[in-house]
């Protein structure tokens, strides 16, 4: 464990919340210190939605550990009887695993009715996602039952969670395109899933599963326990929607052929519309527009999960042509999976890291056009002036919006095209600004006011104090010189201490803010290549000359 004020992942703790807070007539009871309740005020704060978060801290006090006594049993009998869930998960948080105290046979004493679930996975070698993930598949274990396959095709989605990044609209547009395709939806889980919802998961003909960080290995035992074929791709972009379709209806057709179903086929393209008459993206429309010259080129740096980074970048690249700087992520273990993913991609090695300020220094380094990332990123970029759009969590109230943004699908593409557009080009607004001032509008109020009579008066002022600052100079006594220090010596030039002329900083200002700081940069190193101590205009001019400008 180390201490951070600022972490891409959540605690185990806050793992374990995600999953409880997405099933129906499920309720976590924590055993944790009063300060470990940190986790219900961020559900509240983020989820919004209508009712409170699933959980209840059973708080583990001083007096307790003085007197050997556990609150839990008492707890869960509470949560029994008040709440009446259909299933009680039961964790302990960081603090309270010191404890080494047996959960299991603690739930067990307390003669519940209602089926509980210790989860004991330690909090110190876990984080969120991967804590998430095995309470998913120890779920799934536990309540999916042997079963008929539907009569008609069917899947289950697995990976949508609480407090996921786009989810609820990532959601619907699987909802949609599963239904123009005319396949039933059997399951989502865990997000609204109960326990029934669970024992009935064998029943679907496949299983889709587009988030590595969440879904895939429960997705992975129920092909191994039941037969259930499993799609692990993520429909990011036109061209991915197009090919995720396809692997799709392959695999249902493949379970169909089995039971002698006819074979399904792929709709026309009009049917995954909002208005099932138009084209149901029009990113291939903008892709061939004039407008696509502003990003044809334009380098982007992504960083986040494993999910979200390669399928956006491969977006961005594959759709839009813009240049992949670099990419990175916080998660170790797809590491590998990321790389292999984005071979041909990069041009430099996968950042791998937990530490932001690592990300932000890689970020100066490379001064992209555009940064795709995190919360975390978003913050780093307004210090650097580079745009940024927000792709992957850690995510802020701003990223669970009310409105449909997705990010899979035809839909998503649009979205992610209409935020790379607005990242970019509304900088411009804030340059013009700074350019042109405010269009002609005069905000007197703001400014000092000035009158006729304190101009004709600023000059006899002004000299009034040259007049007394001689006079008291001359009334002092004549000071014995002291002696000059030897002056230190200079430090070497580099790109970021040589000096510029009021001039060529002036000129500077001209420049659009968000590309700024790679001009200064790129300047300073042309002067530095080319013997100058001192960037002035003429130097920056020789600069945007030899830079193509």
């Amino acid at each position: 464990m180390k201490l951070a004020y600022w972490t891409y992942e959540g605690t185990a703790h806050f793992g374990v919340a995600r999953i409880a807070n997405s099933l129906r007539g499920a309720h976590a009871v924590f055993h944790a210190p009063q300060g470990d309740g940190y986790v219900t005020p961020i559900f509240a704060m983020l989820e919004r939605a209508p009712a409170l978060p699933q959980m209840t801290t059973s708080v583990v006090q001083g007096r307790d550990l003085a007197v050997g006594s556990i609150r839990l049993p008492e707890t869960l009998r509470q949560v029994e009887n008040e709440v009446r869930p259909e299933l009680i998960i039961v964790s302990a948080s960081c603090s309270t695993t010191l404890l080494q105290e047996d959960l299991e046979m603690t739930a067990r004493s307390a003669g519940l009715q209602t089926p509980v679930v210790v989860f004991d996975g330690n909090p110190f070698r876990l984080q969120e996602h991967v804590a998430a993930e095995r309470l998913l598949t120890v779920l799934v274990r536990r309540f999916a039952r042997p079963q008929p396959l539907t009569p008609a095709p069917s899947v289950n989605l697995i990976g949508p969670a609480s407090l996921g990044f786009h989810v609820r609209p990532d959601l619907i547009a699987l909802r949609r395109m599963m239904q123009a395709l005319g396949v039933a939806v059997n399951v989502v889980a865990p997000l609204g899933a109960s326990v029934e919802d669970l024992r009935r998961l064998p029943a679907a003909w496949v299983n889709v599963a587009p988030y590595r960080e969440l879904g895939q290995e429960a997705a992975a035992y129920l092909g191994a326990a039941f037969g259930t074929p499993a799609l692990t791709t993520t429909p990011v972009g036109v061209q991915a929607t197009l090919r995720w379709l396809d692997e799709l209806l392959a695999l249902l057709n493949q379970v169909g052929a089995g039971l002698g179903a006819a074979p399904l086929t792929r709709p026309p393209l009009t049917a995954f519309s909002l208005d099932g008459q138009s084209a149901p993206s029009g990113v291939p429309w903008f892709a061939r527009t004039a407008d696509l010259d502003s990003f044809s080129s334009k380098r982007v740096f992504l960083f986040g999960d494993a999910t979200r980074t390669v399928a956006v970048a491969k977006f961005l690249h594959d759709e839009l042509d813009m240049q992949i700087a670099g990419a990175g992520t916080y998660l170790p273990a797809q590491a590998e999976w990321m790389a292999a993913q984005l071979a041909g991609y990069l041009h430099d090695d996968l950042l791998v890291t937990t530490r932001f300020q690592e990300v932000t220094a890689r970020i100066e380094a490379l001064m992209p056009d555009l940064v795709c990332g995190t919360q975390m990123e978003r913050h780093s970029c307004r210090k650097l002036d580079v745009p940024v759009m927000v792709i992957a969590p850690p995510t802020h109230i701003e990223n669970h919006l009310l409105g449909y943004t997705p990010i899979l699908g035809f839909a998503g593409a649009d979205y992610l095209a209409d935020t790379v557009m607005t990242s970019t080009k509304l900088g411009l607004e804030k340059h013009l600004i700074d350019l042109f001032g405010d269009a002609g509008l005069d905000y007197s109020d703001s400014a000092p006011a000035r009158t006729a009579q304190g101009d004709a008066l600023a000059p006899a002022v002004a000299q009034g104090v040259v007049e007394a600052v001689a006079e008291e100079s001359a009334a002092r006594p004549a000071l014995s010189p002291v002696p000059t220090p030897p002056a230190a010596p200079r430090p070497a030039l580099t790109a970021e201490n040589i000096p510029w002329t009021p001039g060529a900083e002036k000129l500077l200002q001209k420049i659009p803010f968000f590309v700024r700081g790679r001009v200064r940069k790129r300047t300073a190193q042309f002067a530095l290549d080319h013997g100058h101590d001192t960037v002035s205009e003429e130097v920056l001019h020789a600069a945007r000359e030899a830079f193509g400008g």
